[in-house]
């Protein structure tokens, strides 16, 4: 077999993977904190006040589930690395 080159420091990983949870933590909290701020009320009942305050929540709906779906993909890369790296271990240790 031979010697590929790779190697993996598993320690360097393991943070970077536990660094990608924290920004998901922190973005997420970011958004629950900011959320109230978000919303927009249409300040008259007029046509033009009441579609553009539609609008605005709309947009932030959609943000909101855009940006929910950013967070899961930095948590699957996260376990992603976390998984790789113990295999990594575990086939380090079997030598």
């Amino acid at each position: 077999m031979s010697n590929s080159g790779l190697s993996i420091n598993v320690g360097e990983v393991a943070e970077a993977a536990k660094q990608l949870d924290a920004l998901a933590d922190r973005l997420q909290k970011t958004m629950q904190d900011e959320d109230s701020n978000l919303n927009v009320i249409a300040p008259g009942r007029d046509e033009v006040s009441v579609r553009a305050a539609a609008t605005m929540n709309e947009v932030k709906a959609s943000f909101g589930k855009s940006n929910q779906q950013g967070l899961n993909e930095l948590r699957e890369i996260a376990a992603t690395l976390r998984s790789h790296g113990n295999a990594s271990a575990a086939v380090d240790s079997a030598f």
